[in-house]
């Protein structure tokens, strides 16, 4: 979707090729850059995107290609039809050939990539009846809000030696891939050790593409998507940006610019020659913009007189109000509000009370919705598309996990 001209501004972003206002602003930014103006809209889309259990995916399978027939034979795909946004087929490619050359062969596949809405509407519903409410809200992205929507993401598998695919728990040989996938652009989405963050429980299976840099920067000071979106709010253009230095890798400046809410677009600074200093611009799904500059060939660029390299990030504001790891053994009839308390959870209001569904005739995924959600201010209405599963909610609280975030 991008405009005539614009072959600075990536995959999804729409730009005009200058700012209108660039006559009389240019002359106050700092040697080499320029503005350039985009629609707000845009906060929604590009590889930094942030969705969550509070940030909606604004996009629904745009810029996909198939995987089946673009694949590297480095890797399987599950099914003929499987999607991804076409931005991260090459680092796709090369990740799990340069894994095949590493570990030889293997039967590593890939599981799941992007799915609709609707797609995840169905996944949402099926977990409920069949683990529970607790063990989805913990595994399961609510509908609109899963990050397979986006197409950035996918999950990995293996045929064991009985035939079936199992999610791979990134042990052994299969640890090559969150040992090197930011050197690709991806990272492991949900680590084990910010499951009170992400509100996504461990999952050793999923990867993210953000783009080689900031994937780096992640890995490098152990951080999920969250921690980093929200503090990149710290660089600004003004303040000079966030210095990644990736080594062989190369050198990059990434800032944040908020959108201006009195427009319907924004001026944002951008090098002046993308030939010499190429930069990105992606929104992050909230408030504002990350574009980020490649001075790897460019080391008078004037950001780097005042980037910063030290990181700064309040992670405190972002830990999940009552939220306890889910326990899959202690998600039975027989258990207790001890049983819950001595293991830590003193407070279940993060995922709503289990209903019975014989002593309930108004059970429904949408409830779910309620429960899961019940401490996001905004998270007061519910689309069309859930309606359909309004008398489908009924929870039984046996049966095995089937992780699908």
């Amino acid at each position: 979707m991008k405009r005539t001209g614009s072959t600075s501004i990536p995959n999804g972003i729409n730009s005009q090729a200058i700012s209108p206002n660039a006559a009389e602003e240019d002359s106050n930014l700092p040697s080499g850059y320029k503005l350039i103006t985009v629609l707000n809209e845009d906060i929604h889309r590009g590889t930094l995107i942030l969705v969550n259990y509070q940030n909606e995916s604004w996009i629904d399978g745009e810029n996909l290609v198939n995987l089946y027939d673009n694949v590297s034979k480095s890797v399987g795909v599950k099914d003929d039809d499987m999607f991804i946004n076409s931005v991260v087929l090459d680092p796709l490619n090369k990740l799990f050939d340069d894994f095949k050359k590493a570990k030889g062969d293997t039967t590593i596949l890939i599981s799941s990539s992007y799915r609709s809405k609707s797609d995840q509407t169905k996944i949402y519903s099926d977990s409920v009846e069949q683990t529970g409410k607790k063990s989805t809200a913990y595994y399961v992205a609510v509908p609109g809000f899963s990050e397979h929507q986006t197409g950035y993401c996918f999950d990995t598998a293996a045929i064991n030696y009985e035939g079936d695919m199992v999610e791979l728990d990134g042990e052994g040989d299969f640890s090559w891939l969150s040992d090197n996938c930011a050197d690709y652009g991806f990272i492991l989405r949900y680590p084990h050790d910010k499951t009170n963050i992400t509100g996504i429980g461990y999952e050793s299976w999923h990867f993210r593409y953000t783009g080689i840099p900031h994937a780096l920067f992640i890995k490098e000071h152990s951080l999920c998507l969250e921690e980093y979106i929200s503090g990149l709010k710290n660089y600004t253009f003004e303040k000079g940006g966030l210095l990644i230095d990736g080594g062989s890798k190369g050198k990059w400046v990434t800032f944040y610019v908020p959108k201006l809410d009195a427009f319907n677009n924004t001026d944002i600074p951008v090098p002046a020659d993308s030939a010499k200093t190429p930069y990105t611009v992606s929104g992050n799904n909230i408030d504002g913009f990350i574009i980020t500059v490649d001075v790897t060939k460019d080391s008078a660029n004037s950001l780097l007189e005042k980037a910063s390299s030290n990181w700064l990030c309040d992670t405190a504001s972002l830990v999940i109000e009552d939220f306890h790891d889910y326990d899959p053994e202690l998600d039975t009839e027989e258990d207790d509000d001890t049983e819950r308390k001595n293991k830590g959870w003193e407070s279940d209001s993060f995922w709503g009370d289990e209903t019975d569904s014989e002593n309930s005739d108004t059970d429904s995924v949408s409830d779910d919705f309620e429960n899961r959600f019940e401490y996001v201010d905004y998270y007061d209405d519910y689309s069309e598309d859930y309606q359909e599963y309004e008398d489908n909610g009924e929870n039984q609280d046996d049966g095995e996990i089937s992780p699908e975030e």
